[in-house]
């Protein structure tokens, strides 16, 4: 049986407010004997309040282990300590878990983790730059430049990225969607038979959909206007998750 994983900003929810059908399309997906994982390049929030979002907004109950998020991916990436951290709860939580140390100090910053920092100010960009030139790697949990809420587009770790990358005169290594390290960690939690991507971006979730067991189905509630061209062309343009979750239902019968 397939795998199926699922975007979550502007594919399962917009903000607080759930997508038309969700539920009963995930529930309609994991009683065929499909695995779910939630893949998210939202660095702000640890799995749990991830799964805790889907109960309370869509109303279904995922488990944390069905949660992955770039702030996951970008603190297996990190290879020396001290940590200096730009964004929020999320990456903090995960590189903590790994083991590292924090430090506020830029001089003594090994490595810098920059992603979405909805308390960004001018003195937490560049405590992150000083770090970055004095040495430290840099490492983006994610290049979204927007993420979907209910009234329409907000800033994003893409746009927090840039600037500390202008401001440090350098560009940082991506941890989220669509890096090869990401595709390959859910490969290994999904080891067999095809891996259906259903996303809203393809700059993103569709350009990690590579490879011989991946396909890639873009949705359209979220960034994507109806009348663009995708920048990676998926397999399937559908008008939202319940229309993707048949497409896939059909296709494996």
């Amino acid at each position: 049986m397939s795998g199926v994983v699922c975007d979550l900003d502007g594919v399962v929810y917009r903000g607080r407010t759930a997508i038309p059908g969700a539920d009963k399309a995930l529930r309609a997906l994991e009683e065929a004997g499909h695995s779910l994982l939630f893949l998210t390049n939202n660095s702000a929030r640890p799995p749990e309040y991830v799964a805790e979002k889907l109960a309370t907004v869509v109303g279904y109950r995922a488990t944390r282990e069905q949660v992955i998020t770039s702030a996951l991916a970008a603190a297996g990436m990190i290879e020396a300590g001290p940590v200096l951290i730009m964004g929020e709860l999320g990456i903090e939580q995960a590189v903590r878990a790994r083991g590292w140390e924090l430090t506020d100090d830029p001089s003594a910053a090994a490595t810098v983790v920059v992603g979405l920092d909805r308390g960004l100010s001018y003195e937490r960009v560049a405590a992150a730059a000083d770090a970055v030139r004095m040495g430290a790697r840099l490492i983006v949990t994610n290049r979204d430049p927007t993420f979907p809420i209910e009234e329409g587009l907000k800033p994003g770790a893409g746009a927090c990225a840039a600037a500390v990358e202008t401001a440090a005169g350098v560009v940082g290594e991506t941890a989220g969607k669509p890096s090869p390290g990401l595709r390959a960690f859910v490969e290994e939690r999904i080891p067999e038979g095809t891996i259906w991507m259903i996303g809203d971006r393809a700059d993103t979730d569709i350009a990690l959909a590579s490879g011989e067991r991946w396909r890639s189905i873009l949705v359209l509630t979220g960034v994507t206007e109806p009348d663009s061209e995708p920048s990676h062309r998926p397999d399937a343009v559908v008008a939202d998750l319940p229309a993707a979750a048949r497409l896939i239902l059909d296709e494996s019968v």
